[in-house]
């Protein structure tokens, strides 16, 4: 059968839904491609650290773990991370996957050039600061928190209790879990280096009332 003619008063209408219908086509390809992205991200991220770690090693890269290092006199950024474990074996890991996602939480959305030029020796002899607020009860592994960096020198971690736990409403036996906890971590990572001409042994504040 022969189709109906289209009325000039309704042409318009046709080409605004022929113009939508293929905007909404481009949103589910594009949507479905975020999708598989996040796919693999969540792989990934699923290894643990451990994965991070392999990359590191690598490429030739990787954070040094300092027992004693000089004081971070010369702060150059600060960045905050949430970070949050739902699952696992919280007598042996601990609160470890929440404080590793914490950590790259602060890091995985900075790009930081500058440390190239600014730090005396290059981004190698970069200071690393790692404060952990970390629910009570519960321990961290420095090694894995290391692993999270991919170079500069990381000072000795400091946890303190904060973080928070909460009951998720999920137990999954197949993944450790005893009960429904699920555990927060939230971190601080401060970067920086060491000026051997200051004796001070920590960081300068500016006010904005002295003109910074």
């Amino acid at each position: 059968p022969r189709r109906p003619r289209v009325s000039e008063d309704a042409k318009p209408m046709r080409v605004l839904r022929g113009a939508l219908l293929r905007a909404v086509s481009s949103n589910v390809v594009a949507v479905r491609a975020l999708a598989c992205k996040g796919s693999a991200v969540r792989a990934l991220s699923g290894k643990g650290s451990a994965a991070w770690n392999e990359e590191w090693r690598r490429l030739g890269l990787g954070a040094v773990q300092e027992a004693s290092a000089p004081a971070l006199n010369r702060l150059m950024f600060v960045q905050t991370g949430f970070g949050c474990d739902q699952h696992g074996d919280r007598k042996g890991a601990g609160a470890t996957s929440a404080a590793v996602r914490a950590c790259r939480n602060a890091i995985e959305f900075n790009s930081i050039l500058g440390m190239v030029d600014h730090v005396p020796g290059g981004r190698k002899n970069m200071l690393i600061h790692v404060k952990l607020g970390i629910p009570e009860g519960y321990s961290v592994d420095h090694d894995e928190i290391r692993a999270t960096f991919p170079y500069g020198r990381l000072l000795p971690v400091e946890v303190i209790h904060g973080g928070l736990t909460y009951g998720c409403g999920r137990v999954v036996t197949e993944l450790g879990d005893e009960d429904d906890t699920a555990i927060v971590v939230v971190a601080a990572v401060s970067i920086g280096y060491n000026d051997p001409n200051d004796a001070s042994e920590g960081h300068k504040t500016y006010d904005t009332r002295d003109g910074h």
